[in-house]
C-alpha cells in the first residue's frame, strides 16, 4: 500500500470521525431515538469517507479505513460501532474488488452499502449493548428497523451522489492527488 494511501486513510478517517462526533453532540439526535442518530451521522462523515476512498483508489483501502475508524470508536468507548464498522467494511472491501472505487456506479454502490449497513447495524448493536432487546415488542422493533433501513438506504444513495460529484471535482481539479 502506498504511503499516500495510508495518509489519506488517516486524514479522511479522523475527519469523518470528528464530524460525526460534532454532529452527534450538537444535534443530539441520539436523545430522540437510537434510530435518528444515524440519520444525522450518515451525512458529512459518510461523504468524507467516500471521497477518501475515491482518493485512495487501491485494494484494501476500505479495510484500512475500517481499521482506523474502529480504533477511533473503540478508543472513545463507542464499542457498539466496532462490529458495525468491521462488518460493513469487510462487505464493502469485497464489493470494491468487483465495482472499483471511482466510477459513478462504484461510488454509488460503495456509499449506499456502507451507509445502510452502518445505519442499521449501529442501531442493532446499540440496542443489544444497552440491553433493550426483549423489552420492546418484536413487531414494533421489526417495523422500525424496516422503515429506518429504507431511510438509511435513500439517504446513503443521496450521499453517494454528492460524494461522487465532490470526489470527481477534487480529483480532476488536482486538489486531491489520485
Amino acid at each position: 500500500m502506498k504511503i499516500r494511501t495510508v495518509i489519506y486513510g488517516v486524514v479522511f478517517s479522523i475527519a469523518s470521525y470528528a464530524s460525526a462526533a460534532a454532529l452527534a453532540l450538537s444535534i443530539g439526535a441520539y436523545a430522540i431515538s437510537s434510530f435518528t442518530d444515524p440519520i444525522v451521522t450518515l451525512t458529512i462523515p459518510l461523504i468524507l469517507l467516500s471521497i477518501g476512498l475515491q482518493a485512495m483508489n487501491e485494494k484494501f483501502s476500505v479495510l484500512l479505513l475500517t481499521l482506523i475508524n474502529a480504533v477511533l470508536y473503540a478508543a472513545t468507548g463507542l464499542l457498539f460501532m466496532v462490529p458495525t464498522l468491521v462488518i460493513a467494511g469487510v462487505i464493502d472491501e469485497i464489493i470494491t474488488w468487483f465495482v472499483g472505487f471511482r466510477s459513478f456506479k462504484a461510488v454509488m454502490i460503495n456509499t449506499t452499502v456502507v451507509g445502510t449497513l452502518v445505519g442499521i447495524l449501529s442501531v442493532i448493536f446499540g440496542i443489544m449493548m444497552v440491553g433493550l432487546i426483549g423489552s420492546i415488542p418484536f413487531k414494533d422493533l421489526a417495523l422500525a428497523y424496516l422503515i429506518f433501513t429504507i431511510i438509511y438506504l435513500v439517504e446513503s444513495a443521496i450521499m453517494g451522489l454528492i460524494s461522487y460529484k465532490l470526489g470527481s471535482y477534487l480529483l480532476k481539479s488536482g486538489i486531491i492527488k489520485g
